[in-house]
C-alpha cells in the first residue's frame, strides 16, 4: 500500500492518465471530423501513453512495497516490466497506423 511519503509519485502518475485520456478524446474527435491518417496516428500514440502511465501508476505502488521474505531487495525491477509493456504498446501503435496507411493508399 503507498504511504503518504509515496504520494508525489502516485500524483504525477495519475496526472500523467488524465492528461493522456483528455489529449487521447481531442485527437480522436478530430479524426473522428477529418477522417485524417496523421490524426489517427496520434490518437493511437496517445492510447499507448494512456496504457503506459496506467502501467506506471500500477508499477509504482509495486515498488512502494517493502521488501519481503521473496524479494530480498524489494521490488525495484518490477520497473522493467513497465518499459516492455510501453514498448509493446508503440509497436502495437506503430502496426496499426501502417494497416491503416496501406488500406488509405489502395482506397483514398
Amino acid at each position: 500500500m503507498l504511504t503518504f511519503k509515496d504520494w508525489p509519485l502516485t500524483r504525477f502518475a495519475l496526472l500523467s492518465v488524465g492528461v493522456a485520456i483528455t489529449t487521447m478524446a481531442i485527437k480522436s474527435t478530430a479524426y473522428a471530423l477529418t477522417k485524417s491518417v496523421g490524426l489517427l496516428s496520434d490518437a493511437l500514440e496517445s492510447l499507448a501513453n494512456l496504457s503506459a502511465a496506467l502501467m506506471a501508476v500500477r508499477i509504482l505502488t509495486l515498488v512502494a512495497k517493502p521488501p519481503d521474505e521473496d524479494h530480498a531487495y524489494g521490488h525495484t525491477k518490477a520497473e522493467y516490466f513497465s518499459s516492455l509493456f510501453e514498448g509493446s504498446m508503440i509497436l502495437v501503435a506503430a502496426a496499426s497506423i501502417v494497416v491503416t496507411a496501406v488500406r488509405r493508399l489502395h482506397y483514398p
